[in-house]
């Protein structure tokens, strides 16, 4: 995963495993493979008023994690008149997702 801070100063903490990226010690997780679209994704990470993390609907930027879009691999099988093609997702590269960290001086995160 590439990480890329914003601006200074402190930054949240986070874990990847896996698939799952995860925030202040669990606080929020994200299976990352389940957002993957035909589209890039991106998902804002914020705190709200009560310092709790949220997806999308806070007061103050805390990440921002960008998806791309799912790639595919042509199958195909038989040959002449009996041949078919189909289309495979190919599973999510974590090294493709992009984290943007935003300082979060003088935010409380519960």
């Amino acid at each position: 995963m590439k990480v890329v801070e914003k601006n200074t100063g402190r930054k949240i903490d986070y874990e990847l495993r896996g698939y799952k990226l995860s925030f202040a010690d669990d606080e929020l997780v994200i299976r990352l493979d389940r957002y993957q679209r035909d589209e890039d994704v991106t998902l804002d990470i914020m705190a709200d008023n009560q310092g709790f993390l949220v997806m999308s609907k806070g007061r103050f930027y805390v990440a921002q994690v960008e998806i791309p879009k799912k790639e595919y691999e042509e199958i195909i099988e038989g040959e002449g008149e009996e041949q078919t093609t189909e289309y495979r997702p190919i599973p999510l590269n974590t090294d493709d997702v992009t984290l943007y960290l935003f300082s979060i001086e003088g935010i409380l995160i519960n």
